[in-house]
């Protein structure tokens, strides 16, 4: 898993990049559409080449809707282990 801001060529911001299997990856990027800023979750999947390509499952997020999100997520990981020893 890589926890960190790295940018790519094309000017794109990675903030977090979890291997799901040997073809899948679930990244956290910044990305614009129609001149908006977005947060954006999406399974990559590689091709046979080996690079990684934005697939369809995902979802994009207004930078406001993040602090919703996040508290939200945290109240789904207590849930599971309220002890936070996960």
């Amino acid at each position: 898993m890589t926890a960190q801001s790295t940018e790519s060529a094309a000017g794109a911001h990675t903030f977090l990049d979890i291997r799901k299997s040997d073809s899948e990856r679930l990244r956290i990027t910044i990305s614009e559409y129609r001149g908006r800023t977005f947060i954006d979750l999406r399974v990559w999947y590689s091709i046979e080449s080996g690079e990684f390509k934005p697939g369809r499952a995902g979802v994009s997020l207004r930078p406001d809707q993040i602090a919703e999100v996040t508290q939200g997520l945290l109240l789904a990981s207590r849930a599971i282990d309220p002890r936070g020893t996960n």
